[in-house]
């Protein structure tokens, strides 16, 4: 049987409620009957004190006790007139008890010695016997007896009137503390059914106090938004792609047609074509891949101290032709020692060869004013960075931060027909994000665009997220 939270928070409140009610009732109960027996303790000694004067006083004429065991009538006369209301029939039935100065009983019933209550009785100082008090005749008075049954009685009475009030004051407790969970619950349902239009406040989940509720509440909301962020940016994710993916086939499937019709020859500019759109085909799946590999935590890094300084080197090797023919200078500053970093050869390599792709593709140059492309290596307490620039043209303040977006691209200065993808910047902040580095870009001097990534020194560089098993 399924049991809501609502009716499990009451029955605590109440069982907790009932539970302190029931300590109160049995402690009250044990001070009371301690307190009222102290009570009667002394009403009691101060009701037989002209009984025990008495028997003293016969003591001290007879000089023992052995008249109470020849003359009981007399010991039970005396009691009687000690305790109103009794007769020597009844003391007989219900007696007290009386013993010498060494505890030994000389009248009365031997089962009551151990719980009765004992008082002294003295002689010039000394205690030359104890008069026994039974519980009957300590609680004689009918007015003793029915204080003491009223009292536990009203104590009982007073529990349970409290524990009605805390039950009828638990259920709205429970209702109005519960309300943020329900509210919570209908919002929950309503994501895990695929509901994430949160287009305003009335969307959004009303924070009610300011306690954990109200957190889970607020970390509710954040969680939505970034779901109904992420569905969105899935949905243009896959658009992109399609778009991406279309041009290529596109130009594949014109080009076909036109050998199949006849209307070109497959000749060595015809088959040049074909192979272009399928290298910049395959160039888009690869990068699609690495971004996905990236993404799941798949993409394998094998990481070991090295030279930046021949990383560099080697990026600077592959592409020194192609800057020749794009009419791009080259410069690369740095210290003369080597720059010792952790990270993974060929990650870096391919890392500073998208942006060397970057810089051809999208840097002015010509032969009559070649454009610049420019390294810069700092090291310093930080850190170690390499600042990579180019010359114009810039992009726009609101499209910096937007260049490492997948499949971004600024309308001004970039086109798939310069042979980009809209993913080399991505894969440079994830390769950067494996080695726990920063990247950003920014607008440089140089009339381009500089993009600044920062490697932790190899001693303070941690561990990396996807390391080769």
């Amino acid at each position: 049987m399924r049991i809501s939270l609502r009716y499990k928070l009451f029955l605590i409140i109440l069982l907790a409620n009932a539970l302190v009610a029931s300590a109160i009732v049995v402690t009250n109960n044990r001070a009371f009957d301690a307190g009222f027996e102290a009570y009667l303790e002394q009403v009691q000694s101060r009701r037989l004190a002209p009984l025990l004067s008495a028997l003293s006083d016969i003591y001290a004429d007879q000089g023992s006790w052995a008249w109470v065991q020849r003359e009981p009538i007399r010991f039970y006369r005396l009691v009687s007139n000690a305790t109103p209301g009794r007769s020597p029939r009844d003391q007989r039935r219900e007696p007290v008890l009386l013993s010498d100065a060494d505890n030994t009983l000389l009248i009365g019933d031997p089962r009551l010695q151990s719980r009765a209550y004992w008082l002294p009785i003295e002689l010039n100082g000394d205690i030359v016997g104890s008069l026994g008090v039974p519980q009957a005749v300590r609680l004689g008075a009918e007015f003793d007896r029915l204080f003491a049954s009223q009292q536990r009685r009203q104590l009982r009475w007073i529990a349970l009137i409290t524990l009605l009030v805390s039950a009828a004051l638990a259920i709205p407790f429970a209702a109005r503390l519960l309300r943020p969970m329900a509210d919570l619950k209908t919002a929950f349902h309503r994501l895990a059914s695929g509901d994430l239009n949160i287009e305003g406040e009335q969307d959004r989940l009303v924070i009610r106090g300011n306690d954990e509720l109200a957190d889970l509440a607020k970390d509710f909301n954040v969680l939505a938004e970034t779901l109904k962020r992420n569905q969105q940016a899935r949905q243009r994710w896959i658009v992109d792609i399609a778009h991406e993916l279309r041009t290529p086939i596109a130009v594949l499937k014109a080009e076909i047609e036109a050998l199949l019709d006849g209307v070109r020859q497959p000749d060595p500019d015809t088959l040049t074509s074909l192979f272009q759109e399928v290298q910049r085909l395959g160039g888009l799946v690869n990068d699609l891949r690495d971004l996905s590999l990236g993404d799941a935590g798949t993409l394998t890094y094998q990481p070991t101290e090295l030279d930046l300084m021949d990383v560099l080197s080697t990026v600077h090797g592959h592409f020194d032709l192609a800057l020749a023919r794009h009419h791009l200078d080259w410069t690369l500053q740095a210290p003369p020692a080597p720059v010792m970093i952790t990270g993974d050869p060929n990650r870096l390599v391919q890392l500073f060869s998208n942006l060397m792709q970057n810089s051809l593709r999208y840097t002015d140059g010509s032969a009559g004013q070649a454009g610049r492309v420019q390294v810069q290596v700092e090291v310093a307490d930080a850190g170690i960075t390499v600042h990579w620039s180019d010359s114009a043209p810039g992009v726009p303040d609101d499209a910096l931060a937007l260049l490492f977006d997948r499949l971004y691209r600024v309308d001004a200065s970039r086109s798939r027909a310069s042979g980009g993808s809209g993913l080399g910047l991505s894969i440079v902040r994830s390769i950067v994000d494996a080695h726990h580095g920063q990247v950003t870009a920014t607008h440089s001097p140089l009339g381009g665009l500089v993009v600044s990534v920062v490697f932790a020194h190899p001693e303070h560089q941690p561990g990396f997220g996807s390391p080769a098993s």
